[in-house]
């Protein structure tokens, strides 16, 4: 199927608006994806996001001050409460780690 000479000419042109459309979207694309552009958004972003975590903190300073006492007494603690005795503390392992073999000589001696 050949086209004629006008209807030639009409899809050339549609062809070429089409092409114009689609480099333009891609220097758009191009440009929004940049690095530094990629950069500049997610420092403006956590800009925004640590102004709204203040004026929070400002509303709610009692809040505030329970978390970082709550932090400074686990702190403070070296976290010997919350750890589980292991083999340097005890000086043994704990049953959950020991291997078979060592549960059933256990078992032999103590009978």
């Amino acid at each position: 199927m050949s086209l004629s000479g006008d209807r030639l000419a009409r899809a050339e042109r549609r062809s070429e608006r089409a092409r114009a459309r689609l480099k333009a979207t891609a220097d758009e694309l191009k440009a929004r994806l940049a690095p530094r552009r990629l950069l500049d958004d997610a420092m403006e972003e956590a800009r925004r996001a640590g102004e709204a975590g203040v004026e929070r903190a400002r509303q709610h300073p009692f809040a505030v001050a329970g978390v970082v006492a709550l932090l400074s007494a686990l702190l403070a603690l070296g976290g010997k409460y919350y750890r589980r005795p292991g083999r340097r503390e005890t000086g043994r392992v704990p049953e959950s780690l020991r291997t078979e073999r060592a549960r059933s000589r256990r078992a032999r001696r103590s009978r």
